[in-house]
């Protein structure tokens, strides 16, 4: 993966949502891990740019987040840019 530095907060929020939409509703397990790995990555460089999004691990299951993960996950594309 590229340096995250040199995107667009726009950009990072669409890459992690993609990320997030495919590894939640894909059916392999490599594609999912890989998915959530990006979606943290491009999480991180959001909250680093002053962005308030949840620190916990976006793999992590039944987590109480007022569905703020559900919210940005529908806003993703399957297999969109930014995904695995």
């Amino acid at each position: 993966m590229n340096s995250l530095t040199n995107l667009s907060t726009e950009t990072l929020y669409t890459y992690m949502r993609n990320a997030l939409r495919t590894a939640n509703t894909c059916t392999g397990h490599t594609k999912a891990h890989w998915g959530y790995v990006r979606a943290n990555q491009y999480r991180d460089e959001l909250n680093k740019r002053g962005e308030n999004l949840p620190d916990y691990d976006l793999s992590r299951l039944f987590v109480e987040d007022d569905g703020w993960q559900d919210q940005q996950s529908a806003l993703g594309v399957y297999n969109g840019e930014g995904s695995f």
